[in-house]
């Protein structure tokens, strides 16, 4: 199967990275962020929480890309 395309399959990879690192920021910018503009939960419990979780899935995607990127090589 040398001659098989992995284009695709790359994509697919970077993918799962750009949507790992977006998670990641939006979890960091939900908990940095002073000011909601009305849209996301007022500074609290919950919106802590909600940036928490972002964070912990982020990071859960992100090692599931590196661990299918240790398997392409």
């Amino acid at each position: 199967m040398r001659g098989q395309n992995r284009g695709p399959a790359k994509l697919t990879l970077y993918i799962a990275v750009l949507a790992s690192l977006a998670y990641l920021g939006g979890g960091i910018g939900l908990i940095a962020s002073s000011q909601s503009f009305g849209v996301l939960p007022e500074p609290g419990l919950l919106r802590y929480s909600m940036g928490a979780l972002l964070i912990i899935y982020g990071a859960f995607r992100a090692y599931r890309a590196y661990l299918r990127f240790q398997e392409n090589e």
